[in-house]
Formats: structure tokens, C-alpha cells, sequence
């Protein structure tokens, strides 16, 4: 019996020292979801004073056509939907006018979803700002404003601002979504102390060289931009985007804790559909918003322009491949996506706006929305 009871005092000793660790969080929450960011402390991004509302003008039904190919199967948009996207929202906006908006699952049109990998558009959206105000460069190096990396790895020295925006850190962080509670992606997500993390990093080539997309890059460029502004993640994006852009809702963006208050740069943003397709208006008008120009046509350019040396990625978007006379090239339609097909995607060609948001992995709704342009308008 005293052997049980030490045995059942170490358990819970165990689970107290574990109760914060990243570890017990990604065994006890599982695989992220897009309403995880309730169990995070959170920073609120407040709405606009002035909020700019889309018009509902006009409307598509999408019921009764029947779409063949690809990942279709001779099924209406909503059937398509129905089968794969679980609970979540789709939202399709032709200038300023909603055209289409359906809700899937028991899921609410004003729902609150956590964007995932999207908020990695905000976050350069974020930089290309204080890049305009002189706060900081793209060749600014990264131990200009985290002076704690000079004593880790010396190519933290080379690190700089644009190979975080653009995914050529060389770092060696392993991007993985498999369900591993020990990986360095669980820990990133889970963990308390982000800086801490970035500081035992090393590199598995110069920064600069190679492109590798790893949510670290964002994690560290977050740090960075709360440095050079002075202010924390979520009051730099209110003030300099929710604000000028009309944002209608409240929105969080999560922390690694209370004590360090690190912002989720990289994905932890949990916002409303209609407002999120605001930063797509924002782009498609190079910038601007309602005649102001709120962030560089130059930096809003090289957002929607990439390469193949890149993968297609730039500033924190990607560009659609099309098929040409049996050659690859990059399509002018640019899109930013998130965990479980949480997609932002901007058509130029016919002024489209696609947002969906949702619960279900492996939805790549950007191709769907690369051939869906021509049928809505």
C-alpha cells in the first residue's frame, strides 16, 4: 500500500510539472482545430470605429449546376462542399458585392475560425507596414532587433527580414502536422516560451539559399516586428490594418502564454470571413482602401508575384500553376492558405474574392477556386 501511494504521488507530481509543458497540451488538445484558439491566451484585435461592409447585391445559385473533373463528381458547389469541407463557410465576392455565402455542418456564417496558416499573409501584410515606416528593412538582419540569437547559432547572424518572408531561412525546423506530441511543430504551437525555442535552433544551410516553408520563419518574424514597432502583435494590426480596413468583428490572435505573450504570428489568428476578405480587397486594389493607400503597391506586387526557384511563394502567398501548351506557368491568381483548406484567394482577372473557412484537412479549395472564376461572374 506505501508503495502505491508513492507510486501514485509521483504520478501526480509528474502531471503537475507536465500540465504546462507543450508536450501534455498537444497529448491532451490533439491535432489543432480551428476553435483551439479559445484555450490559448489570446490578445483581441478590436473592430473598426467606421466599419466597411460589403454589398449584398446580387447572388449566384450554385444549386443546380452540376461541376465534373478534378475533385469534383458530377456534384453542385454545395454538394461538394457538403462531402468535403465538414462544418465551415464559403463566401464569393465580385467587387465589392457579395455574390455568394453558404454555411456547411452546423456551422454559422459569423462564425469565428481559426485561420491557421493565413495569418502569414496578415503577418507580412504587418511587415510590408513597418517596412513603409521606416522601422525596419528586408535586409534588416534579424539580431538587429533579437540581440539574444548572437549567442546561438552564428548564421542567426545572416538571418534577415526577407529570408523570413520568404521562407529561406535555412533553418532546421521540421513543418510536421502528423500527430507527433514531441515534434518541434507541436512545440512551436503548444509550447510557452517561443523565443526560447528559436534560441536552442541551428541551421541546416545559409539562410538564404534554399526555400523551405516552416512556421518557424513567421514566429520569429513576429518577434521582430513587435521589436522594431514597439508595440505588441495585436495592437500594431489593429491600429494599421483592422482599423483602416473597416474591420467589423473582433479578432484574436493567440499567445504562448500570459508571462511571454508571444504572438501566434505564424497561425494563430482567429477572425470572421467577411473581414478576412477585406485584406484580399486590399490586395487586389494594390494596396489601397477606399483611397488610401495603406500599404506599398511595390510590397503588395512582389506579394502577388513569385517564382519557381520560390515554389511559388512570396511575402507569404502563392501564385495557381496552370498548364499551358503542356508547359508550367505561374497564373497572376494568388492565394494564401491555411491547416484544414482555410483559404484566402484573389482573382485579378475577373475581380473575385474567395474566402473559405473550415474544419476538415485536406480541402486545396484554391484549385477549385482557379477554375470557379469564369462560372460566377
Amino acid at each position: 500500500m506505501r508503495i502505491y501511494n508513492k507510486i501514485l504521488a509521483l504520478i501526480v507530481l509528474l502531471a503537475g510539472i507536465c500540465c504546462s509543458c507543450s508536450t501534455f497540451k498537444a497529448i491532451r488538445y490533439g491535432s489543432p482545430r480551428p476553435d483551439l484558439y479559445k484555450h490559448f491566451v489570446c490578445d483581441t484585435i478590436a473592430p473598426a470605429n467606421t466599419p466597411f461592409r460589403f454589398v449584398n447585391a446580387r447572388s449566384v445559385s450554385l444549386d443546380t449546376l452540376k461541376f465534373n473533373g478534378g475533385r469534383f463528381n458530377h456534384e453542385t458547389l454545395t454538394e461538394f462542399f457538403d462531402r468535403t469541407r465538414g462544418n465551415g463557410v464559403l463566401l464569393i465576392i465580385h467587387g465589392d458585392s457579395i455574390i455568394y455565402e453558404h454555411s456547411f455542418g452546423n456551422a454559422d456564417v459569423d462564425s469565428i475560425y481559426n485561420i491557421f496558416s493565413v495569418s502569414k499573409a496578415i503577418t507580412s501584410l504587418a511587415t510590408g507596414i513597418a517596412i513603409d515606416k521606416g522601422l525596419l528593412d528586408l535586409s534588416s538582419p534579424v539580431t538587429e532587433f533579437i540581440p539574444e540569437l548572437l549567442d546561438s547559432d552564428t548564421l542567426f547572424r545572416h538571418l534577415t527580414v526577407e529570408h523570413l518572408l520568404n521562407m529561406r531561412t535555412g533553418l532546421n525546423f521540421k513543418e510536421s502536422y502528423a500527430g507527433d506530441p514531441f515534434s518541434q511543430t507541436a512545440r512551436l504551437f503548444y509550447g510557452s516560451d517561443i523565443l526560447r525555442q528559436i534560441k536552442g535552433l541551428t541551421f541546416k544551410s545559409r539562410p538564404g539559399t534554399v526555400h523551405y516553408y516552416n512556421s518557424m520563419a513567421t514566429a520569429i518574424l513576429g518577434i521582430v516586428l513587435e521589436r522594431a514597432t514597439g508595440q505588441s502583435y495585436a495592437e500594431f494590426v489593429q491600429k494599421h490594418i483592422w482599423q483602416p480596413l473597416g474591420m467589423e468583428s473582433n479578432a484574436f490572435v493567440a499567445l504562448d502564454d500570459s508571462k511571454n505573450r508571444h504572438a501566434k504570428t505564424y497561425g494563430g489568428i482567429a477572425m470572421k470571413a467577411k473581414d478576412l476578405a477585406k485584406i484580399g480587397r486590399l490586395y487586389l486594389n494594390s494596396g489601397r482602401f477606399n483611397g488610401k493607400q495603406i500599404v506599398s503597391e511595390a510590397f503588395v506586387t512582389r506579394s502577388r508575384t513569385s517564382a519557381f526557384d520560390n515554389d511559388t511563394y512570396s511575402l507569404g502567398w502563392n501564385n495557381i500553376i496552370n498548364r499551358i501548351n503542356g508547359k508550367e506557368v505561374i497564373s497572376p491568381k494568388y492565394f494564401a492558405i491555411g491547416l484544414f483548406g482555410q483559404v484566402l484567394f484573389c482573382d485579378p482577372v475577373n475581380n473575385l474574392i474567395f474566402v473559405t473557412l473550415g474544419d476538415k484537412k485536406g480541402c486545396e479549395f484554391h484549385w477549385i477556386f482557379d477554375d470557379l472564376g469564369a462560372v460566377v461572374i
